[in-house]
């Protein structure tokens, strides 16, 4: 039992008192009586064994009921019922700085209520978010046994949204180690405190390193066989310059995560798709470590758009007229890192016949030099931009970064490990209010009273209540 205002029963006590003061001072009635000496023998047999007083006992309870009441009582019932579980299956999940895991531990969490529910549905965000159900809690313990941490983040709001649409009006509880999503009913936190160290990027000639831990970390990284010792300041990150373009590496040790340990970056060629001649590009094209294959990742056309791109596509104009220096660019967009367009004079090509396409690079005076789409890019022709210095930078990053392939996390959230955070249990399925109950009680057992012991004595032929007659004894 739980109540809304508990501070007003510390007027339990003061109440009742007054009830009692009240009571006893209150003007008795005076009845006639053969003699007093007869009334007074009667009163010593009365103290002698004093009979139990119906009317105070009615009066103290409604008292009682009804500072109750005011202090709004309420009983929570938590019965097994219809239930959406979201389990984060997130990397940081495999974490052993809770025993055995995190994730057994959400496990352990899970099962007692999955087969308590008569009707769940039970939702795994991980890469994906993977459901199950609705059916009954039991018959998902077999799929919760199964279920391993995942190499990705997880997306929880999404798998809450999905649980709600498959089961409508029933609780959410979300089990996991991140921050719980404010769309969820209840939330069980199974974070550790636990000391790691990951990899968190690579690429060409580098590695960088994330530490979770509270200290400085001082360890070593191997890379492509070699050695290197390294310090990682606490909760925050390092970098390491190596020499190779490719490289592989690892971290020497062990802590409480072990899927950020490893991690390799390598190169591919990328297919690309060129239709028209031109051999200022193909030499470009060959230079970048691109493929002729279908199906291809990039396409490169000479003319101007006529309809939206299905794919990535390069588009060069195939003629342009006049020219004009440019003011400004999109630096929004990956591709244009280290290409500097600012101050070159460009051709200005035909716009685009086809909707979607936004300005990428313009003058001073307005006029459109190249034009982005979110599946494409429309250029000059490339034969009067093929001795612009951010030409080869242009199409090195428009290129580059497919054929690019990492593996390991490389995922900093995940190797920060989250942290622990407060439970919020699901709320009750049901809440009743007593005060409504206790008041009536409270009046019923007034109406009891005031029936036994006014209005009924009151009705009595011959009863009579005197002020003083006193003197009408024997």
């Amino acid at each position: 039992m739980a109540f809304a205002l508990p501070w007003l029963l510390l007027l339990i006590p003061p109440v009742l008192g007054l009830v009692w003061l009240w009571y006893r001072r209150r003007q008795p009635p005076l009845r006639k009586v053969a003699g007093l000496w007869l009334w007074q023998k009667a009163l010593r047999k009365g103290r002698a064994r004093r009979r139990f007083d119906l009317r105070l006992f009615l009066l103290l309870l409604s008292a009682l009921l009804t500072t109750l009441a005011l202090a709004l009582p309420r009983i929570s019932l938590d019965r097994p019922g219809e239930l959406v579980l979201v389990l984060d299956a997130s990397a940081s999940m495999a974490a052993t700085d809770v025993s055995p895991s995190r994730l057994e531990r959400a496990k352990t969490l899970a099962r007692e209520r999955l087969a308590a529910s008569p009707r769940a549905v039970l939702v795994v965000a991980g890469s994906q978010v993977q459901t199950f159900g609705p059916a009954p809690g039991r018959s998902l313990l077999a799929t919760l046994e199964d279920l391993q941490p995942q190499a990705a983040s997880s997306n929880l709001p999404l798998a809450v949204a999905r649980g709600r649409a498959l089961l409508p009006g029933a609780r959410v509880l979300t089990i996991a180690d991140q921050a719980p999503p404010p769309e969820t009913d209840g939330y069980l936190n199974v974070a550790g405190n636990g000391s790691n160290v990951g990899i968190t990027a690579i690429g060409p000639g580098f590695v960088a390193v994330a530490n979770a831990g509270p200290g400085l970390w001082r360890g070593e990284l191997l890379v492509d066989g070699q050695r290197y010792a390294l310090e990682v300041p606490a909760n925050g990150y390092s970098s390491l310059e190596v020499p190779s373009a490719t490289p592989s590496a690892r971290i020497v040790g062990n802590d409480a995560l072990a899927l950020d340990n490893q991690a390799r970056f390598f190169r591919r060629l990328v297919r690309v798709e060129l239709s028209g001649r031109s051999p200022a590009l193909e030499r470009l094209l060959a230079l970048l470590g691109t493929s002729r294959g279908s199906p291809a990742e990039i396409a490169i056309e000479v003319g101007t758009p006529q309809r939206e791109p299905t794919r990535f596509t390069v588009f060069f104009a195939e003629q342009a007229s006049g020219q004009a220096t440019v003011f400004d660019v999109e630096r929004t967009l990956p591709y244009l890192r280290g290409a500097e367009l600012v101050g070159y004079s460009l051709p200005i090509p035909p716009p685009p016949q086809a909707a979607g396409w936004r300005p990428l690079a313009s003058s001073e005076t307005g006029q459109v030099l190249a034009w982005y789409h979110p599946s494409g890019v429309y250029l000059p022709p490339a034969e009067r931009l093929q001795n612009l210095p951010a030409f080869p930078v242009l199409l090195y990053n428009l290129v580059a970064p497919r054929g690019e392939i990492k593996s390991g996390l490389l995922n900093p959230a995940e190797t920060l490990l989250p942290r622990p955070s407060p439970d919020r249990p699901l709320p009750p399925a049901r809440t009743i209010q007593l005060a409504p109950w206790l008041a009536l009680l409270a009046a019923f057992l007034l109406a009891i009273e005031f029936y036994f012991f006014q209005y009924r004595p009151s009705r009595r032929p011959g009863q009579t209540f005197l002020g003083s007659d006193s003197r009408q004894s024997t």
